[in-house]
């Protein structure tokens, strides 16, 4: 008896000493509003200065942020409404090509830069979300994710990105690399990368659409760039004004007034003789015929598409970059397709109303990521409508190629300046623009994912 209760004592001594022993990856240096860390089964608030440790979930409540500085010199931050966990993070200073690194982040937005360790052992770094695997290239990226789709901004250095299927399992180390994935390298915050759950590929969206860039579903704090910068070796990108750089104009002093001139007696008035009325002949009035109108030509066409890469085996199509040149403006990029529009200063969007718009032209495919093909394929029964005073859109139409029809629907919103977005909630990512001196043509760029491993693209033009 004494022998098994001593092998019980001693066991669970073991036990807690693994638990105290769990690596720690780093510690917390910034911990604002509700945040909390659960490990080992404990959950507990969380305090500047606190050690993480692997295993360990950060978690934050809606005004919660949490700063971290890795043991490898790296710096992660976590957003409100977030919660990602440290699953391994695995890092030796004297050989930090061995680090394993992997996290799951469960929902929210998170910011990191990567440290040594990442930096040595890219091929063994991984950030899961509940969609799409994350590999770096020496990075400063941002993720936002939710259960349905996965957005990525990078700041520098270069991510690559690959929906979570039975090629790229959770449980891997490293990036997922093949076909479904897709890369994205810093260019100035111009785009960023998104993979949905029935995606077979991440698509590139333009970030002008700033609603939906993970820096803007969750901002990050003022401070977080300086933090960012005390325990990495990053640069600010700018470096500001200090109150002894700002001038001010000289404001010259109020002069005397001057005295008033002296006052002149008016002139004696001298009475005026009336005025001879002469009455002039008027001629017989001449009748003009009206002038003939030609009737309204209608507006020549101002919105354009087309292939910016390559699609299977088809080439680009070098078309849309001669239009770019020559003024034209950029609305959105959903690859392959890119969509510009003509300037559009003399445009005066309607305040209210719903329009319906007529499908006018179009190109679209069925791509296969499996056996790398793209089928071209035929729309029917499309349909626009445009709330111009709710500023918003619906769409929908089928996609037919191989036998098989496919609904392709979305909705979003309307910029001020004619722009089209799809939301969060949207089975398809559309990009697209209205224009015409009262907007009377539309036309987007959609990407839809249909299952594991096809994909609908394609572009369309609509009028009313």
């Amino acid at each position: 008896m004494l022998t098994l209760t001593l092998a019980f004592v001693w066991g669970n001594a073991c036990a807690q000493s693994t638990q105290v022993q769990a690596p720690v990856i780093g510690n917390t240096v910034v911990v604002v509003g509700h945040a909390f860390v659960t490990d080992a089964g404990q959950h507990v608030p969380l305090a500047r200065g606190t050690a993480i440790v692997q295993g360990s979930t950060i978690e934050t409540g809606a005004d919660g942020y949490v700063y971290i500085a890795t043991v490898d010199n790296g710096f992660i931050s976590v957003r409100p409404e977030s919660s990602l966990s440290f699953e391994r993070y695995e890092y030796d200073p004297a050989a930090p090509q061995n680090t394993l690194i992997r996290l799951m982040l469960h929902k929210g937005v998170v910011r990191e830069i990567s440290g040594d360790g990442a930096r040595a052992a890219r091929g063994r770094y991984r950030m899961n979300t509940p969609v799409a695997a994350l590999g770096v290239r020496g990075t400063d990226f941002s993720v936002f994710t939710d259960a349905n789709v996965t957005r990525a901004t990078v700041r520098s250095g270069g991510i690559v990105m690959t929906p979570l299927g039975v090629d790229c399992s959770a449980s891997g180390i490293g990036p997922c690399e093949g076909p479904a994935a897709a890369q994205l390298f810093a260019d100035g915050h111009k785009t960023f990368v998104e993979v949905d759950r029935n995606g077979a590929r991440p698509v590139t969206v333009d970030a002008k659409l700033s609603q939906l860039v993970p820096d803007h579903a969750a901002p990050p704090l003022r401070s977080e760039d300086t933090d960012a910068r005390a325990v990495t070796t990053m640069t600010s990108e700018e470096p500001g004004v200090t109150p002894g750089q700002l001038t001010f104009p000289t404001v010259a002093p109020a002069q005397p007034a001057q005295p008033a001139p002296p006052v002149t007696p008016p002139a004696p008035v001298v009475p005026v003789a009336p005025p001879v009325v002469v009455v002039p002949v008027v001629p017989p009035p001449v009748v003009v015929p009206p002038p003939v109108v030609a009737p309204p030509q209608p507006e020549a066409q101002q919105i354009f598409w087309g292939r910016f890469a390559p699609i299977a085996s088809l080439p680009a199509d070098t078309t849309l970059a001669a239009l770019i040149e020559k003024g034209g403006e950029q609305v959105g990029t959903i690859l392959p397709f890119a969509m510009t529009r003509t300037p559009q200063q003399a445009m005066v969007m309607p305040t209210s109303g719903s329009f319906n718009f007529g499908l006018q032209s179009y190109e679209a495919y069925i791509v296969d990521s499996t056996a790398g093909t793209a089928t071209a394929a035929a729309i029917t029964n499309g349909v626009l409508s445009i709330d111009f005073g709710a500023r918003s859109f619906s769409t929908q139409l089928d996609l037919t190629a191989n036998g098989s029809t496919h609904l392709v629907s979305g909705q979003g919103g309307v910029s001020t300046d004619g722009k089209l977005f799809s939301d969060y909630t949207s089975p398809a990512a559309i990009l697209g623009a209205v224009a015409g001196k009262t907007a009377t043509q539309a036309g987007y760029v959609f990407t839809q994912g249909i299952d594991g491993k096809t994909t609908a693209v394609g572009a369309t033009l609509w009028g009313r």
